[in-house]
């Protein structure tokens, strides 16, 4: 248990200086390149904070693998691989210290892009612009089960739809028009009130003249969340939360998914590579520096580190513009990598002492 505890807690310290460090680096690189843009040193700090914020996100899986290469190298450096050897532990014990570490810390991100956590870039790019995060939009145009809908205007913080159309189509053709003034959003449906309803009478296949039709209050457009109206429209990245909304909005709809898909694998699925690689790493990490090439040892583990992560960027991009299929692609290239890597550590097993 010592022994455990001990690497967890090297583990954890090496990790946070990494990313520290990193999301430092990266964001000064950005605000040193916006800060012409913001007014304001309350802004360029909120600035600042919130582009952290969103690096963060970004970078936590490769400091993930950096933080354990770091913690295996001073293990090295110091002997305490020879030292475990000698009390008969196999090298392979400090795998489950890692791992767990690593699990911890993909969870508890993972929790905080359930929370308006996730919306750090949109934030910082909405300080730069001068507007807000949710603003209102215009000209929306999507399909609703049978029917399609116009909106003129979707006010997303007050949560109100105005000046909406709605075109019920039956047999290629569409039958009905409705022209609603105002819809507020409750308790997932919006409530429609100003209703008109333009019933279109078909003599055999020509349309002849309308029977127009006032109608009462009415809930419309159920499972349409305003925040998941306006980030599918401006196709914006969005929270765990918001995304599993979409994509059952989607899936109900018969509507394309895959960039919400993308978006969903990016948090939940690509930050999987790190805990794959450190194993990988682990396998080939000597017991003694003298048998280490240093050099060697930080290209690999580094190397191996960025391919994987722009493979997986690559991918990512490629399947929110519909290139490769965005429900398989992405899995695929984990899974194989975590067979390659299982293959080598079971057929590395008699050697990991």
């Amino acid at each position: 248990m010592r022994l455990y505890l001990y690497i967890f807690k090297q583990y954890i310290k090496d990790f946070l200086l990494l990313l520290l460090a990193l999301t430092f680096v990266v964001t000064l690189i950005d605000f040193i390149q916006h800060i012409s843009s913001i007014e304001g040193i309350n802004r360029e700090f909120l600035y600042f904070i919130y582009s952290a914020a969103s690096s963060m996100m970004v970078i936590y899986p490769l400091a993930l693998v950096f933080a354990a290469i770091v913690t295996l190298s001073r293990l090295i450096a110091r002997n305490h691989l020879i030292v475990l050897g000698s009390f008969g532990y196999p090298k392979k014990v400090l795998a489950k210290p890692l791992l767990s570490a690593i699990f911890l810390i993909y969870f508890i991100i993972v929790a905080l892009n359930f929370t308006q956590f996730a919306y750090s870039g949109d934030t910082a790019r909405a300080i730069i612009d001068k507007r807000k995060l949710f603003k209102s939009v215009e000209n929306l145009f999507f399909k609703y089960n049978d029917s399609f809908v116009f909106v003129k205007e979707l006010d997303v913080p007050n949560k109100v739809l105005k000046n909406i159309t709605m075109y019920t189509i039956n047999s290629r053709r569409i039958e009905n028009i409705l022209r609603i003034e105002r819809a507020t959003f409750e308790d997932g449906a919006w409530r429609a009130t100003g209703i008109i309803n333009e019933h279109i009478v078909f003599v055999g296949e020509k349309p002849q003249r309308y029977q127009i039709e006032p109608l009462g209050d009415s809930l419309i457009l159920e499972g349409y969340f305003p925040k998941v109206i306006s980030l599918l429209y401006e196709g914006k990245r969005m929270s765990i939360q918001d995304g599993l909304k979409a994509l059952k909005l989607l899936n109900e709809q018969r509507v394309d998914n895959s960039k919400v898909i993308a978006a969903l694998y990016e948090k939940l699925l690509m930050p999987l590579f790190a805990p794959i690689v450190v194993l990988l790493i682990l396998i080939y990490t000597p017991i003694s520096k003298r048998y280490m090439n240093s050099l060697k040892y930080y290209l690999f583990g580094i190397g191996i580190t960025i391919l994987v992560w722009i493979v997986l960027y690559g991918i990512n991009i490629l399947t929110i513009n519909s290139v490769l299929p965005a429900a398989y692609s992405q899995p695929l290239v984990i899974l194989l990598l975590l067979f390659a890597t299982l293959f080598l550590w079971f057929r590395e097993s008699k050697r990991l002492v």
